[in-house]
């Protein structure tokens, strides 16, 4: 029997640390905010569990909580998990949750997807950076086909995700259809207003409630106070 790997191309190693690389960076991009994206948004970025991203941000010795810290301090200090669990009256999980790892785990059979999730996020990354400098349309429609199954949330707190077929937007949780044209218009009145618009109705468009998210997203819409409270509560 074979002994090699499936994947001979991919180092693990150095796609772990890519990975833990990518992840600092999406937390770290402020994106003309003083704060950090929430964790969901993080998660959300490479299809990870927000409590995965969590730990990983704190191995990078990134990621600041009044817990989060005070855990560390304890590690530090060289106390047991049971010392820990005592002094802080968090169960073994959660003390667990908040400890860095030695070594970040791995299946060999998921190298190939973890490298594929952070090539994904600079590919998205670098087109919202093209977009912001040059705010034209083909620019925006491209960056759209990049998030194409991204799961992105309306202001109620509704999952979506969406496909672009022939010139349209379908967005999943309902199958509707927005078209290019449509689009287009709720781009060049978010761009007259500066960025800022701060309900889903000032885009005047059929599915404005979608596009109001997307907006978001990819910094066509500046991020509104509101929203930064939300991913503040988040972290």
């Amino acid at each position: 029997m074979s002994n090699k790997k499936k994947n001979p191309n991919y180092d693990p190693d150095t796609i772990m640390k890519d990975l833990v690389d990518s992840v600092v960076l999406a937390y770290s991009d402020n994106s003309d905010s003083a704060a950090h994206p929430s964790l969901r948004q993080v998660a959300d970025d490479f299809d990870l569990n927000p409590l995965k991203v969590r730990k990983l941000l704190i191995t990078a010795g990134v990621y600041h909580s009044d817990i989060a810290d005070g855990v560390m301090k304890l590690y530090l200090e060289k106390k047991t998990l049971a010392e820990i669990m005592a002094l802080t009256g968090l169960s073994k999980a959660s003390v667990n949750s908040y400890l860095p790892y030695t070594k970040i785990p791995y299946k060999m059979e998921e190298i190939s997807v973890t490298a594929e999730r952070c090539r994904k996020f600079r590919e998205r990354r670098a087109a919202v950076e093209h977009l912001k400098q040059s705010e034209d349309s083909s620019v925006l429609w491209n960056t759209l086909l990049l998030f194409q199954s991204y799961p992105f949330y309306t202001a109620k707190g509704l999952k979506f995700t969406y496909t672009i077929k022939d010139g349209e937007m379908y967005v999943g949780r309902k199958d509707k259809s927005i078209t290019k044209a449509t689009i287009d218009l709720a781009f060049q009145k978010a761009l007259s207003l500066d960025g800022i618009v701060t309900d889903s109705k000032m885009l005047g468009v059929f599915g404005a409630s979608y596009l109001y998210p997307v907006f978001i997203m990819i910094g066509v819409i500046k991020f509104s106070v509101d929203e930064q409270q939300r991913a503040d509560n988040e972290n």
